[in-house]
């Protein structure tokens, strides 16, 4: 199974609340060219969880409107702001993995760069960071500690990639 990892696109610094702020134009680019990038690796999706709050549910439609044949959007409490990898890893332990295959979670910082490093490293201490934007690619058979390969990482800009 892959689990892809992306962080929503830049959101506006200030809302009336934090689960409210929405994508910025320059968000709305960043998630629509990392979507370009990972249909043109030919890559697919089963299943798509997402934070309950607004920029995420934005960048995850955005993402799913670029791609051939798109799950449907699930939203998952565990993905939320407030919330931690240990929530998220819990939540998607509940998941049947091997009948999902391609697993897309939309979710914010720490949440996403700590859960990467605790399914690949199986732990925090050295942390890759995910920017806005970013999409982190992780190969795995079950969700644990340290079980997860990384794969690969897409960028809104791919020339950081490549200069990187």
């Amino acid at each position: 199974m892959n689990l892809y990892l992306l962080r929503h696109g830049e959101a506006e610094s200030v809302a009336t609340t934090s689960a409210g702020r929405q994508l910025t134009e320059a968000g709305y680019e960043e998630i629509e060219n990392v979507a370009r990038q990972f249909v043109s690796r030919h890559l697919s999706l089963d299943r798509c969880f997402v934070s309950p709050a607004l920029r995420t549910q934005q960048t995850a439609e955005t993402f799913l409107a670029q791609i051939f044949h798109p799950p449907a959007l699930e939203t998952l409490d565990a993905l939320d702001a407030t919330c931690r990898a240990a929530d998220a890893m819990r939540a998607l332990d509940g998941i049947d993995i091997k009948n999902s295959g391609n697993i897309l979670l939309v979710s914010h910082n720490p949440l996403l760069s700590e859960l990467l490093a605790l399914l690949t490293d199986g732990n925090i201490d050295h942390l890759r960071i995910l920017e806005t934007g970013n999409l982190a690619c992780v190969t795995l058979d079950i969700i644990g500690l340290g079980m997860g390969d990384f794969a690969f990482m897409l960028e809104p800009d791919p020339a950081r990639v490549a200069s990187s």
